[in-house]
């Protein structure tokens, strides 16, 4: 009988090919296993390397503060170095790890692993950015000196700044087609790559402007305009004025002094038709005590330019308008003034109140040029210790950034190219340059001759409602308190006027709305780039009045989300504010419907909606 074998193949027997089938596949599952662990080990340590860089650019994001002294800056500095470390072994981990760049070479993976490998680099390349900005900025400050800034510096910094801007704003890159964690670091970069982009923008007008404004282009002349928050306008009513010089990087101050007189005659700045029809009664074109009425600080600054001229036949370059509280913030870098008309020393802590309220209860109806004298000496003593101390110059630049956000440092420029990069970093004070089909304002204004917005808040409530036509109903609430003390007799602070105000303490008030440009109110007339109307109210010492007003904004639902933004008004107390979102018979509100704030600042919100 024949002995039967297995089948051969080729010289190779079923079974050898069977068991192969077996092993191959085992094997190629094996080795896909350790690659993929080693993969996995390598992305790890890459993913750890990002998240450290992630939390230091964040820090560096939410607290700026830390920029502004030297020793804040070193210790940045020190934690960008290591974000630079992180991002190079990040790097070297990922070209260097087998692993990956065998899986890395397979079509679904190759994407990924070189979008990871871009946002490495990403990420290094902004460390280095930074690193190399704080170097300048450090160079910048350790060679000012009092109100004596370097201009090749100054110059040299702005151009880095500006270049810095145009690199980071090639790094945000599409997200779209990657997976998982990656997709989600590639958008948290974005993110923040966007929000420094927006800084560096703003920094790089800043600086642009800084440098005509300390006569870096030449000898420059401004005229700073004193404004006194205790009797409101759009602004602080303008009571004080004085002559700046700049020229090559350094400045000095004279000729302070009250602008209270009346001009002889109007100057010939024309209104536009809507400013005539609201504010024209107020003369603003005569009355310093009226110029910024209206919200468009570009035409005060103007008018004020011409006003100066007619006053005392000298130009003007432009506009810088101040009120107490940027007042405040020069004290409290500068540390406190001594002046001899008043009998302690002037702080940060105690500006507002002797400057806003003794000064005033010092001094009687009649004899209030003391009062003007010893402002004016506080003005003096505060520019006087600028020009002798030193002041970390990143220091003065937040804090004054914060007082140009609530619109209590304004400028206007007569030359159109300043004056766009003014507009641009936020300092115009004008309300409609950003998002003007979006933007409110409210302004709460004294109609007495008293000065009792010392004693005075506000607060805003707006709520809003979308109808079926997907229109946004804008309910705006203001409620107007007056904290005067009552039975009190009558005193140039609290008055009364005899002509509106007939109570010591009783605050008549107009307040004014601008509404988005495009939206719909009763009696709304075009004013300062938006729609406004006004009411009048009068609130007794103690007591409190609500006014309100309706605002329709068409079509106010633009690819599922509705945004709003208020912009404030810069009294001594910023309003408190509170916006409340309903849906409608046709949208959903995700998310939180209430927002709430101080409006020490823009406040800018958006809703996503989902429909019904």
């Amino acid at each position: 009988m024949k002995h039967l074998h297995p089948a051969r193949f080729g010289g190779i027997s079923r079974r050898t090919l069977v068991i192969a089938a077996s092993v191959v596949p085992l094997f190629i599952i094996l080795v896909s296993l350790v690659l993929a662990t080693l993969a996995l080990l390598a992305l790890v340590k890459v993913q750890l390397a990002m998240d450290q860089a992630k939390s230091t650019i964040t820090t560096a994001l939410d607290t700026r503060q830390q920029m502004t002294s030297a020793s804040g800056r070193a210790l940045a500095q020190a934690d960008i170095n290591v974000v630079e470390q992180d991002a190079s072994a990040a790097y070297t981990t990922l070209h260097s790890s087998f692993a990956l760049n065998v899986l890395g070479s397979l079509p679904p993976l190759h994407r990924q692993r070189e979008s990871l490998s871009q946002l490495v680099r990403d990420v290094g390349q902004t460390a280095a950015i930074g690193n190399g900005l704080l170097h300048q900025v450090n160079g910048l400050s350790g060679t000012t000196r009092g109100l004596t800034i370097p201009i090749p510096r100054l110059k040299s910094l702005q151009v880095s700044v500006s270049s810095a801007h145009d690199q980071l704003l090639t790094l945000d890159r599409p997200s779209n087609g990657l997976w998982g964690p990656l997709r989600s670091a590639r958008a948290s970069f974005d993110a923040k790559d966007s929000k420094l982009v927006a800084l560096l923008e703003t920094g790089s007008n800043v600086l642009s402007y800084a440098l005509p404004l300390v006569g870096g282009d030449g000898p420059r002349q401004y005229l700073i305009a004193g404004e006194n928050d205790a009797e409101m306008r759009d602004q602080g009513e303008v009571l004080s004025v004085a002559l700046m010089h700049s020229v090559n990087g350094s400045f000095s101050l004279d000729n302070t002094g009250p602008s209270d007189a009346p001009l002889p005659q109007p100057v010939a700045v024309p209104l536009p038709s809507g400013t005539q029809a609201i504010f024209g009664s107020l003369q603003p074109t005569q009355l310093w005590q009226s110029v910024n009425a209206t919200a468009d600080f570009p035409l005060s600054g103007q008018i004020m330019q011409a006003m100066y001229q007619q006053m005392t036949g000298i130009h003007v370059n432009g506009v810088i308008a101040l009120d107490v509280p940027t007042l405040v913030s020069l004290l409290r870098l500068y540390g406190p003034v001594s002046v001899p008309g008043i009998d302690q020393p002037v702080t940060a802590a105690n500006a507002s109140d002797i400057l806003l309220h003794q000064l005033y209860t010092q001094f009687s109806y009649g004899n209030q040029a003391p009062r003007h004298d010893d402002v004016s000496a506080v003005a003096d003593a505060v520019v006087h210790k600028m020009k002798t101390e030193h002041v970390d110059l990143a220091a003065l630049a937040v804090a004054l950034a914060k007082d140009v956000a609530g619109r209590h440092l304004l400028a206007w420029d007569e030359n159109p190219s300043y004056e766009a990069l003014i507009v641009n970093s936020g300092g115009s004070g004008a309300i409609d340059t950003k998002d003007s089909d979006r933007t409110f304002h409210l302004s709460v204004q004294s109609a007495t001759a008293a000065k009792l917005d010392y004693y005075v808040t506000t607060r805003i409530l707006m709520v809003v409602a979308i109808t079926k036509q997907n229109d946004a109903v804008v309910t705006t609430y203001a409620t107007i308190s007056n904290h005067a003390p009552a039975g009190q007799g009558p005193s140039f602070q609290l008055g009364p006027d005899y002509i509106n105000s007939f109570t010591p303490g009783q605050y008549v008030t107009r307040i004014y709305l601008w509404s988005p440009k495009g939206s719909h109110t009763a009696s709304g007339i075009s004013e300062s780039g938006l729609v406004l109307n006004q009411t009048a109210t009068s609130v007794l010492p103690q007591q409190q009045q609500t006014v309100n007003f309706t605002t329709v904004i068409p079509n106010a639902v633009r690819n599922g989300h509705l945004s709003l933004q208020l912009v404030p008004q810069p009294s001594l107390v910023p309003a408190q504010v509170s916006v409340q979102i309903v849906g409608g018979p046709n949208w959903n509100v995700v998310g939180p419907s209430y927002v709430t704030a101080g409006l020490d600042k823009t406040l800018a919100a958006d809703w996503a909606l989902t429909p019904r």
